[in-house]
């Protein structure tokens, strides 16, 4: 997988960004004795932390979606789809997906110390 750009100042800002009650991104985290539990996410760090969880549930295609939509963060939204439609489970393509946001993540807090 390629490297992502360095983002801009616009997606820095998104990316940290909560976003509003609307525009948030739904997902499931599956625990013993409670089953699945539906969880909001309002930022792309939460989208990250659920998909640490041990048996994390998202859609894929709708994070794509939102990425790009809300997050606006087109970069990262084209290498999420390019994950999605490569051979592999569902684990692997997780695994891929968790530690592409976790870079982005990274890259935007080495980028944000930079300019600020």
């Amino acid at each position: 997988m390629k490297d992502l750009s360095a983002p801009s100042k616009k997606i820095i800002s998104l990316v940290f960004k909560k976003v509003k009650f609307q525009d948030r991104i739904a997902g499931y985290a599956l625990h013993g004795r409670a089953g699945s539990i539906r969880i909001f996410l309002y930022s792309l760090a939460e989208v990250f932390t659920l998909l640490n969880d041990s048996d994390p549930r998202i859609d894929f295609t709708e994070l794509e979606t939102w990425i790009r939509n809300v997050i606006k963060d087109e970069e990262l939204a084209d290498t999420l789809k390019n994950i999605i439609e490569m051979e592999g489970s569902v684990m692997d393509k997780t695994q891929r997906i968790r530690e592409l946001i976790g870079g982005r993540l990274v890259q935007c807090r080495q980028m944000a110390k930079i300019r600020i």
